[in-house]
């Protein structure tokens, strides 16, 4: 038998992602142990989430919990790309305001910063599951980041993504992923960190265009 090809495998391991190949039944349970994880989050911060306590009040058996999830990193991970995966999808029904890339890429920024402060706990535990997680939740990061990555190019407002665009917006969205970090630990306010974006993405679109003018 033949070998599935590199684009079968990687449309089958995206389809598997965030159980979206399972069964209604499967589903509304991967939904409730995921929305049950926010609960708890949300009550107590990433501390008070625990596997055990996320199967008691999902009432979910405690084993397929971890079938579906083989930590609470991971559950939490799986929690945050849909979260920013909802957050994407509004920003792509709008129209982002800004008269250029650099004021629509901070409108999506202040969008982003607002959810992480109206929800301090919550959003502070996906942060630290992101930091603390392993291998087995490569795939999910990955697809934050394409996230994350296909909003602020979508922000840029260009039809054709070139190379140094895609670049360009690779570095911002690698310094928002560690200012969130410092922000969970408590080592920035959500000022700073928009002060701190907002000078990082003046000086990328600043160098992108001084790189366009030259080619």
């Amino acid at each position: 038998m033949a070998e599935p090809s590199a684009a079968s495998r990687t449309k089958a391991r995206s389809t598997s992602l965030l159980g979206a190949d399972l069964k209604p039944a499967q589903r509304a349970r991967y939904l409730r142990i995921i929305e049950t994880a926010k609960e708890l989050a949300s009550e107590g911060g990433y501390d008070a989430v625990q596997m055990r306590a996320v199967a008691e009040r999902s009432g979910v058996a405690l084993g397929t919990v971890y079938r579906y999830f083989p930590s609470k990193n991971h559950l939490l991970v799986v929690a945050m790309v849909m979260l920013f995966e909802d957050l994407s999808n509004r920003f792509g029904d709008t129209d982002i305001p800004g008269d250029s890339a650099h004021e629509r890429i901070m409108s999506v920024l202040h969008g982003y910063i607002g959810r992480l402060e109206s929800d301090h706990n919550l959003y502070d535990a996906l942060v630290r599951a992101a930091m603390f997680a392993d291998a087995s939740s490569s795939a999910e990061l990955d697809r934050l980041g394409a996230i994350i990555t296909g909003m602020y190019a979508r922000a840029a407002g260009v039809e054709v993504v070139s190379e140094q665009l895609l670049n360009a917006v690779h570095v911002i969205a690698d310094v928002w992923m560690s200012n969130l970090v410092s922000w969970a630990a408590g080592r920035a306010t959500a000022d700073q960190v928009m002060a701190h974006m907002d000078s990082v993405v003046r000086l990328v679109f600043d160098r992108l265009e001084k790189l366009q003018a030259i080619g």
